[in-house]
């Protein structure tokens, strides 16, 4: 028997009532699967997913219908739907609700009336299984993006779910720690049954596990196989998703392989060593130095340290750096390692009680209210909801400009010009990071 049944569902924003976000969308997901839902931003993955958690479906005009284990999911209990259809949402912060780890990992289980014998047997459970029992006691405000995420699964699975749906969850994530959070997912579904709808970019660490794989495209299925034969699918229509597949699988069919596509590097590397006896000769690209002085470097930091609170640890130790003019500059490392305070210590968000920083050569201390922020630097957050204030994506680019030739230019460079008359919570995650980062160009 299939948990989700689809219907025709279709579905319009009421800002957006000519453009259908879903259009006669049908599917039927079996118990135990693990289904992997995969477009470009504004493809309408997100709210499909929005649409099976009923608490969480967008506000619109809507037709068709779902069932969920055979009865209608309208007609679902709420208590039911808690319990049985896990949610864990792109954004780690917009689902914590306490203070300490132990309290989040009972919430739920506290929502739905538990005993509380039962209660401290699935948080100690959850806690081991997820191995967060380090943790325990913690401040939830502490901990990095990672954890947090990993936070939020662990608080949905102490439920017991039937069905866990994931949409994005490792937008926010370093590498290391969204191939962790992943792993961790693969591992609930085969050694606890639980059906698993995701969402996901890093289609690497996802796809060789997959049952299914479902494309989305304006708001429309256009594919639904096996992660093998998906691959083939996207390469024969040209369709530009197909830059989005696993390694393996764009070398094989750009190399008109034969057989069975490989997922995994291990079975791309075997494919490769049967099909090139001679390996064959790879060329050096060149590296160009960096020049350890920089003449006018546009930023400047020089001996960073900063913390948080008087009795914490240093989150920032002695950090020293010069970015040419004209450059792009990467700042990388796991979560919690001090990236995002950098750049708050930039914009002088963050003040570091020792160091120096310098933009275009002067001092930030030195520059007058608002000025460091005119033609000079701009911050584009982790979260792109912090900077909307508007109910319209026009009406958030107006607030920082009246020069609409200027607004028009920004809105075609970031790809938003049908987005504009839309509520910017309305978007999709990657529609929202485009249309933040118009607002601050």
């Amino acid at each position: 028997m299939e948990h989700f049944k689809i219907e025709n569902l279709t579905f319009s924003y009421p800002t957006s009532k000519d453009k259908k976000s879903l259009d006669n969308v049908s599917l039927k997901i079996e118990k135990g699967e693990y289904i992997v839902l995969c477009g470009k931003s504004g493809s309408g993955k997100t709210t499909l997913l929005r649409h099976l958690k009923t608490v969480l479906t967008p506000h619109g005009k809507r037709s068709g219908e779902i069932y969920f284990n055979g009865i209608a999911l309208k007609d679902v209990k709420n208590r039911d739907e808690s319990a049985k259809i896990g949610y864990v949402m792109q954004n780690p912060d917009d689902q914590i609700v306490t203070d300490k780890v132990w309290h989040e990992l009972a919430f739920g289980l506290e929502s739905l009336g538990c005993d509380q014998k039962t209660m401290r047997s699935r948080v100690a459970e959850m806690a081991c299984y997820f191995g967060i029992q380090d943790w325990f006691h913690r401040d939830v405000a502490v901990l990095s993006g990672g954890q947090k995420q990993l936070l939020n699964l662990a608080s949905i699975m102490a439920m017991q779910p039937e069905v866990l749906i994931l949409d994005e969850p490792t937008s926010q994530l370093d590498p290391i720690a969204a191939s962790d959070f992943l792993n961790t997912v693969r591992k609930i579904n085969t050694e606890l049954g639980t059906t698993v709808i995701i969402t996901e970019h890093r289609l690497e660490d996802i796809f060789p596990y997959a049952d299914r794989a479902i494309v989305m495209d304006s708001g429309k299925i256009i594919a639904d196989d096996t992660p093998r034969n998906i691959g083939k699918l996207l390469f024969e229509q040209n369709n530009p998703m197909f830059t989005a597949m696993p390694t393996p699988v764009r070398v094989f069919y750009n190399a008109d392989g034969d057989g069975d596509c490989p997922l995994t590097v291990r079975e791309g590397r075997a494919w490769l060593n049967k099909e090139f006896e001679i390996k064959p000769q790879i060329a050096e690209i060149p590296c160009k130095n960096i020049d350890d002085d920089i003449e006018n470097p546009a930023l400047s930091l020089k001996e960073l340290w900063f913390r948080y609170e008087k009795d914490t640890p240093d989150i920032l130790r002695g950090v020293s750096l010069e970015i040419p003019a004209s450059s792009i500059t990467a700042i990388v490392g796991g979560n919690g390692a001090g990236k995002s305070t950098t750049l708050k210590a930039i914009c002088g968000i963050c003040k570091p009680y020792r160091g120096k920083i310098k933009v275009f050569g002067k001092a930030v201390n030195k520059f007058k209210s608002g000025e460091l922020f005119k033609n000079c630097v701009s911050m584009l957050p982790q979260d792109p909801k912090s900077l909307f204030v508007k109910s319209k994506v026009s009406d958030e680019l107006a607030e920082m400009t009246k020069d609409k030739n200027k607004i028009n230019e920004v809105a075609e460079t970031c790809q938003i010009t049908e987005l504009m008359n839309n509520h910017p919570y309305d978007l999709s995650g990657g529609e929202q990071q485009r249309a933040a980062l118009a607002k601050v160009l």
